[in-house]
């Protein structure tokens, strides 16, 4: 049961980044200039969304325990992954449509900096599930 702590932070922090990206990129997009504010609003709303998965983490690694076959952590490992890859195809996606010449640079900052808060509670929960293995 502990494995699904990890499972469920990291679907609970990768999704709302994305639907937060989703809006902010579609704003960025329409207005460049107003990178900083996006930014401001898309750090805001990511601290404020990750902090339920983060004491998910917490709660895991006490209650951490390895399981009784690797087998256990198939089903956990690939929810993950597919999780991960879901965020990446997404965010190189919503990164492509309608973006003007002089908000490419904009965007494409923008892209990575999302790109790398999607993914890092999702590496956190694979990393615990290894930990897991007997």
């Amino acid at each position: 049961m502990v494995v699904y702590y990890f499972v469920a932070a990291a679907v609970l922090a990768a999704l709302p980044i994305l639907t937060l990206y989703k809006v902010l990129v579609g704003k960025l997009k329409e207005e460049p200039a107003a990178q900083a504010s996006i930014q401001q609003k898309f750090f805001i709303g990511v601290a404020l969304s990750e902090t339920i998965p983060l004491l998910l983490i917490v709660f895991g690694y006490i209650n951490l325990t390895p399981v009784n076959s690797v087998e256990e952590l198939y089903i956990p490992g690939l929810i993950v992954l597919f999780i991960m890859a879901y965020a990446v195809f997404f965010i190189f996606l919503q990164r492509n449509v309608d973006v003007t010449p002089e908000a490419k640079p904009i965007v494409q900052s923008f892209t990575l900096i999302s790109l790398a808060l999607a993914l890092g509670v999702p590496i956190i929960a694979l990393v615990s599930l290894f930990m897991m293995m007997p």
